[in-house]
């Protein structure tokens, strides 16, 4: 079995809110619970589930831009949270973030050469300015970015240009792991299949493994060689790609399925009515069972009083009592 590039071992990730009243005391809010994953060198781990599940938490934590609350993140074996603040930020260059807004994500006060030359001040302090510019240059080409581009601000390019900036950006330091925080979602959505073949093209290229969160499921099956749904901050299901869309097994994740348009009218017409309904429950008050069991079709009892464990044979795993 290859090593893993990262394992995530029981990872748990909250934020600190001010507590109630004139004398409450701030408290953590939890947002990822117990979550657990290895992703290997050169593949792909999709994170899909409704805004608000902790996606975005949790790739965040990944990277110690958000501190985990308990639980463990080995990089290459060694864990994240032991290492000492200069050993982080040398290895900073092995991971690497792709952001959702892609204009939001560059600075509007300097040229595009300067952003995606930007990290390498910190990795490789030494260089020259004409090398930190023609790295720059070079990472723009791999993006499908001439070099002029190197002298534009971020104003004058769209959103799919952005976006391919902001892949330079990550790609420059030759990182081994990119996070893809929703990268496509704001784009159209001829541009996100373009985006989406340039992130596939580069992984092949460069040996990247990715993970890419996101909402979107067409997506997902295209880029993903594996696939992790998450509700409220939990694992409800993890698959191999093609299990999983041939297959689903957890209510959530097939109501997800549903709510995946259908190209065929015919087809769509017979599903209306199909997909998911409701609101998720609330992150201050989340249920005593299973978080999705208030909008589940098949909950009983059990499903409201008591949390379902994440089992599986070792490929794949599910957390339903009836799965």
């Amino acid at each position: 079995m290859t090593p893993p590039l990262i394992e995530v071992q029981s990872l748990c990730v909250g934020y600190r809110v001010p507590g109630t009243g004139l004398l409450g005391r701030p408290r953590i809010l939890p947002i990822v619970h117990d979550v657990s994953f290895r992703l290997e060198p050169g593949r792909t781990l999709g994170i899909v589930g409704e805004s608000g599940c902790g996606k975005s938490t949790l790739g965040r934590a990944l990277l110690r831009l958000n501190e985990p609350t308990a639980g463990q993140v080995l990089w290459m074996g060694e864990d994240m949270a032991a290492m000492p603040a200069e050993t982080l930020r040398r290895r900073r260059a092995e991971f690497q973030i792709i952001f959702q807004d892609p204009v939001a994500a560059l600075d509007p006060r300097m040229t595009l050469g300067r952003i995606v030359s930007r990290p390498l001040a910190t990795f490789e302090p030494g260089l020259k300015r004409a090398e930190l510019r023609r790295r720059a240059v070079e990472a723009l080409a791999l993006v499908g970015l001439s070099a002029d581009f190197a002298d534009r601000y971020p104003h004058e390019l769209s959103g799919g240009q952005a976006q391919r900036v902001g892949i330079a950006r990550a790609i420059i330091g030759r990182p081994k792991l990119i996070v893809c925080d929703e990268p496509v979602s704001a784009l159209d959505v001829s541009i996100q299949a373009q985006v989406v073949n340039l992130l596939m093209d580069l992984q092949e290229r460069l040996g990247l493994a990715l993970i890419f969160i996101s909402h979107n499921l067409s997506i997902v099956r295209h880029i993903s060689h594996d696939v992790m749904v998450m509700c409220l901050g939990r694992v409800m299901e993890t698959a191999p790609r093609d299990a999983f869309y041939a297959a689903p097994r957890h209510p959530y994740s097939q109501a997800l399925m549903q709510a995946v348009p259908e190209p065929d009218p015919r087809r769509e017409k017979g599903r209306l009515g199909q997909a998911l309904q409701g609101e998720l429950p609330s992150v201050a008050n989340p249920p005593a069972g299973c978080v999705f069991a208030s909008r589940c079709p098949r909950a009983e009892a059990v499903c409201h009083s008591a949390r379902p464990p994440l089992r599986g044979d070792g490929t794949r795993s599910v957390a339903c009592h009836f799965a």
